[in-house]
């Protein structure tokens, strides 16, 4: 007897994965079914989390190097339903924690959703009560009143600033976090400098000469405006620009060359009156125009001068990598589509049939600073993401760039190495049913090379089930470690390492 009939394939997917999670099937049973049940890689990498806890990690395939030493931390988004309401956006979910510690050899998980006070809301409760990113909540108990205005999920990126862990999300502050328990603390405002009318990004950008930050927001209600600020070592911030925006346009990541800040704003906005109506979720609401130029704008980092802009055809834009300046050139590479798919393509996520993604393509953008003119746009890579460097280079040339490769395409998904003085690529790929995350470089302790470092990247395992940690040397691409979890969790967007003290 068949007694999955009447069942649709997404709703069996989260069955076994609970199952499985419960301890009730064997993992490996879980992951087979799973693949037989034809759910992408991708799904499943990134749906609910198994387990919570904290535990040594002992099954380790090659061996972890003993001079990597310190931590890797990692948010996500933890669940894909709420209390039997489907999630169906990539972003939505509730913040999962997990931190990855390296000591000599060893390695230990720490890993939790994090409580909110809105999560906690909704564990009492027992219903979802807040709207996702991309999924409506359900009608309100009658006389039933939320205690907050909404979620700000902190599930996009994790930094370690100020002696203190902060949750980025876009949606809202930061989110102050125990770098000891992983424990929720408060919303955080940089000691009172960052307004409430502001949100703040996920992508701070941080100059390795100064060790200050830049960071920026779109500011609500009237007067929008790209609000754009010096993180300082004292802890506070220190507004440069306000420059005011016609849309509420949806500027996800920046570039800091030597002299400058770069943003790569694509014709991505929020349609405020259909958002602010309830009628739909706020992904739902957002546009993308083929008639509306990308705006490429060019700010002096120390806030004077007025702003260089430069119209570019329409293109959508996630992440950029690096940002360099040369006789009087600015360069950067940005990662661009021809189109807005990519947007309908997160929506998707949970459906059986995703929407296809038109591929995007890794790109050199050439400006002439005092002309204020673009010099050359050059195609270097199709198909990749998350891109990452050797950070201590941020702001001067870089040759090393690392991204995920081939997104669209999870059953062929690789880590990728750009040479980008030889313009040539390297590629390795996690092997059959796997599936990589963003890589991460950690370069070896004392030394300068840009050649001399580790790729940490987070990968999935669709036949066990099961969540990993892969450890490459960053110039050959070579294995050195594989590192099982134990537990399935979702391999998320971003994280970052930090050497031990």
């Amino acid at each position: 007897m068949n007694h999955t009939a009447g069942i649709t394939r997404r709703a069996f997917a989260r069955l076994l994965g609970t199952a499985g999670a419960l301890g009730v099937i064997e993992p490996q049973l879980v992951g087979m079914a799973l693949a037989e049940n034809k759910r992408s890689l991708n799904y499943l990498a990134h749906r609910t989390v198994g387990a919570e806890g904290a535990w040594e990690l002992k099954k380790i395939e090659g061996k972890v190097p003993r001079n990597l030493n310190g931590t890797l931390i990692r948010t996500a988004p933890g669940q894909k339903e709420t209390f039997g309401t489907p999630l169906q956006h990539l972003f939505d979910g509730d913040a999962y924690l997990s931190k990855l510690t390296f000591r000599e050899g060893k390695v230990s998980l720490q890993s939790r959703f994090l409580d909110t006070p809105q999560r906690i809301e909704e564990q009492q409760m027992k219903r979802m009560l807040y709207t996702e990113v991309g999924t409506l909540a359900p009608p309100l108990p009658d006389g039933y009143k939320l205690k907050t205005r909404g979620k700000n999920q902190p599930s996009v990126n994790i930094i370690q600033w100020d002696g203190r862990y902060l949750g980025l999300s876009e949606g809202g502050p930061p989110v102050e976090i125990d770098p000891t328990t992983l424990a929720y603390k408060s919303e955080w405002n940089f000691y009172g400098t960052l307004p409430g009318d502001v949100p703040f990004t996920a992508h701070p950008k941080f100059d390795p000469a100064t060790g200050e930050g830049y960071a920026y927001g779109i500011k609500r209600g009237m007067g929008l405006s790209l609000t754009v600020f010096r993180m300082q070592k004292d802890g506070k911030l220190k507004q440069l620009y306000s420059l005011p925006q016609p849309q509420y346009f949806m500027v996800h990541d920046m570039l800091l060359s030597k002299d400058h800040i770069i943003f790569v704003i694509p014709p991505v906005w929020v349609n405020i009156s259909q958002a602010m109506g309830g009628k739909v979720a706020p992904f739902q609401a957002l546009k993308f125009g083929d008639d509306m130029p990308t705006k490429i704008i060019i700010l002096r980092k120390d806030g004077e001068g007025k702003p260089i802009i430069i119209n570019q055809p329409a293109n959508m834009v996630f992440h950029n990598g690096n940002a360099y300046e040369q006789d009087g050139k600015l360069h950067f590479d940005s990662i661009l589509s021809p189109d807005g798919s990519v947007l309908k393509t997160v929506g998707s996520f949970d459906a059986d049939q995703p929407v296809k993604t038109t591929p995007n393509h890794l790109t050199r953008v050439v400006i002439d600073l005092a002309k204020g003119e673009l010099v050359s746009r050059t195609e270097l890579e199709a198909e990749v993401e998350f891109p990452r460097f050797d950070e201590r280079r941020g702001g001067a040339e870089a040759r090393y760039l690392y991204t995920a490769g081939f997104v669209g395409r999870t059953d062929e998904n690789s880590i990728v190495r750009h040479d980008l003085l030889r313009r040539t690529n390297k590629q390795v790929s996690p092997g059959k049913g796997r599936t990589y995350a963003e890589p991460v470089f950690v370069p070896h302790p004392g030394k300068n090379s840009e050649e001399l470092g580790w790729l940490l990247t987070l990968g999935y395992d669709g036949a066990q089930d099961q969540t990993f940690l892969e450890i490459r040397d960053a110039a050959t691409l070579e294995f050195q470690a594989r590192v099982w979890t134990g537990i399935h969790y979702p391999l998320g967007f971003h994280g970052n390492f930090y050497a031990q003290a």
